[in-house]
């Protein structure tokens, strides 16, 4: 994107290139059994600005009276945001869930995901769901992983953390797995996945809050179904201006019209990549 910070990285004489680390936080929103649109949100970015981030949620978490937030109840402006600061109606609530969006741009260099229309997604080829399962969750895991990983340069390192929850958490880790063993780069960047209580990992809570808005933009894209927080959602896509980090903002949406060749493209991808994998692993055996 243009107007994007330059990213610069010292090495110690004599040690060779610093390795830095790049943290990733992934949560999604919907479900494809009572959801018309599934969505997975995410930011990344190296460690140093992850703790500016976290530093400055955290302030403004308590300057709410909250302890964590969540999309849930943060879009919900007839319930009370806080004891303290109840927030109600969508005008006060939207004045007051805007400085969280401001500091995600602010301070972290990568925000991407992806939203998938649900009927779209079951109409694919099967031959698809063998490779990436039959939740679009999954093919959102995928692409937002790896936008990560184009953003991070080498030889810098990834850590990816979700949202812990037990009905996906094994199905992540296997893709995960794939993901390492397909895709060259992935395979020397990624170095750990883990899984999380978004009550005390701040770096979730904003990746659910930018999903959740994410899957009532799709709604109202889609569905022509309209949500009180458009003026959010503007906020968080503005161009980006001289003080903020943001590198990259890579908000996709899986529709009837791009869905297939959605699929089409990372079907293909990962053909390629599995192809070029195997063709290195028999070079080094011979």
């Amino acid at each position: 994107m243009s107007g994007a910070p330059e990213l610069i990285r010292i090495s110690p004489p004599d040690e060779g290139e610093w390795m830095m680390l790049v943290s990733a936080f992934f949560d999604e929103s919907g479900k494809p059994n009572d959801h018309e649109v599934v969505t997975l949100g995410g930011i990344a970015s190296f460690q140093r600005e992850v703790n500016d981030f976290s530093v400055e949620w955290n302030r403004l978490l308590r300057s709410k009276g909250l302890h964590m937030i969540s999309a849930k109840n943060a879009f919900n402006p007839r319930k009370p945001l806080s004891q303290r600061c109840p927030h109600l109606g969508v005008e006060e609530r939207t004045r007051a869930l805007i400085p969280f969006f401001d500091c995600i741009r602010k301070n972290i260099q990568v925000i991407t995901g992806t939203a998938i229309d649900v009927k779209a997604y079951k109409k694919l080829p099967s031959h698809y769901f063998q490779l990436f399962g039959d939740d679009p969750v999954y093919t959102s895991f995928l692409r937002s992983t790896l936008r990560v990983v184009e953003f991070t340069p080498e030889p810098d390192k990834i850590s990816v953390v979700c949202d812990d929850e037990e009905k996906t958490a094994w199905n992540f880790y296997k893709l995960y797995r794939r993901i390492k063993k397909v895709w060259p780069h992935a395979k020397q960047q990624l170095i750990s996945l883990s899984f999380a209580d978004d009550r005390y990992i701040f770096g979730l809570q904003a990746a659910d809050m930018i999903s959740g808005l994410m899957r009532l933009e799709i709604g109202r894209t889609l569905k022509k179904a309209p949500y009180d927080y458009q003026e959010l959602f503007q906020s968080l896509k503005r161009p980006i201006e001289k003080h903020e980090r943001v590198w990259d903002l890579s908000i996709s949406m899986g529709t009837k019209e791009n869905l297939p060749e959605l699929a089409k493209g990372l079907k293909e991808e990962f053909e390629k990549a599995k192809k070029m994998s195997e063709q290195e692993q028999r070079k080094k055996a011979g």
